[in-house]
């Protein structure tokens, strides 16, 4: 009897989460479905591309030994419509294009269906099993190929960590100052900024190794003039309302020492920075946690007078 049982193994995948905000815009899988029959109607054509040429014979995959891309530590992972699969998996064999190939242990003899027509001379017998967008599998087939299917390149998962950073998008911020009008030299001065939401955190694995990404905010820089000290402040600032009078904000405020009547307009031209990182944590094999920044940036216009006094 042929050896056609399914693994009863299947993997957890995680595809990136969607999320709504960050550098670009967030990449959606594609919605192709993995091959499900012969290597003449597989997809991509990396499982395909040699299936005619003839006259080779397939050589399986090497077995991975310590080392080896994608978490080390003999884990190496691949990347397939944006999501992480195992490249190879001692029941199911190598990985390639959304399906994993495995030669038989014993093939039947020449002649029989499952060759289709070919010698064994033109090629082998590979037990073929496809994951689908769920992470189940479909049912294992018997496929002939002309030559082994490619193995495809590890990826490592620090890089597919700073990949998902460059999918989010953080908000500009949009500076709030108090008073609104016209600010006075030497009183409080109230700065904060809004719009300030974060992105959701990205992730994606399988069993024993992972990366997320979660983003946050480290702080807020507000420059307002080449000749100012840049006040830097650890949050979002206290938004001003009425009942704080001519109180000092308590997390992030500022009293001018000179006025803005000599620059260009009578106004300080300054721009607001909310110091954003991704931090990416790495699990697995080859642990590690590092810190994307990104800086988004608007710019404000403040007046500020200087008050004269009469004797």
């Amino acid at each position: 009897m042929l050896n056609t049982r399914k693994p009863a193994r299947r993997f957890a995948i995680l595809a990136p989460l969607s999320a709504g905000l960050l550098f670009s815009s967030a990449v959606s899988a594609t919605a192709d479905e993995p091959p499900d029959a012969g290597a003449k109607q597989c997809a991509p054509n990396i499982i395909c591309q040699d299936a005619n040429t003839g006259g080779k014979k397939p050589v399986p995959g090497p077995t991975p030994t310590g080392g080896g891309g994608g978490g080390g530590g003999g884990v190496e992972l691949c990347m397939y419509h944006d999501k992480v699969y195992a490249c190879h998996d001692p029941e199911l064999g190598w990985f390639s294009g959304g399906c994993y190939f495995r030669p038989m242990d014993n093939p039947p003899a020449e002649g029989a269906e499952e060759w289709q027509g070919h010698k064994a001379s033109e090629g082998a017998l590979y037990t073929k099993v496809c994951l689908q967008d769920d992470g189940t599998q479909d049912g294992a087939k018997i496929v002939f190929l002309n030559q082994a299917p490619a193995k495809p390149a590890p990826i490592d998962l620090a890089d597919e960590g700073r990949r998902l950073a460059d999918q989010m998008v953080f908000p500009d911020p949009v500076a709030g100052v108090a008073p609104k009008g016209t600010a006075v030299v030497h009183t409080p001065v109230w700065l904060w900024v809004e719009g300030m939401t974060a992105p959701a955190p990205k992730s994606l694995g399988v069993p024993g190794a992972s990366v997320t990404v979660t983003p946050k905010l480290r702080g807020v820089t507000w420059d307002f003039d080449k000749d100012l000290t840049p006040v830097n402040c650890a949050g979002v600032g206290t938004p001003y309302e009425e009942k704080y009078r001519d109180g000092k904000s308590p997390d992030c405020g500022y009293e001018f020492a000179i006025g803005s009547g000599k620059r260009k307009s009578g106004v300080f031209d300054g721009t607001v920075t909310a110091h954003w990182v991704g931090e990416v944590v790495v699990t697995g094999p080859n642990a590690k946690t590092f810190d994307i920044e990104m800086g988004r940036a608007a710019t404000f216009s403040l007046r500020v007078a200087e008050v004269q006094v009469l004797n």
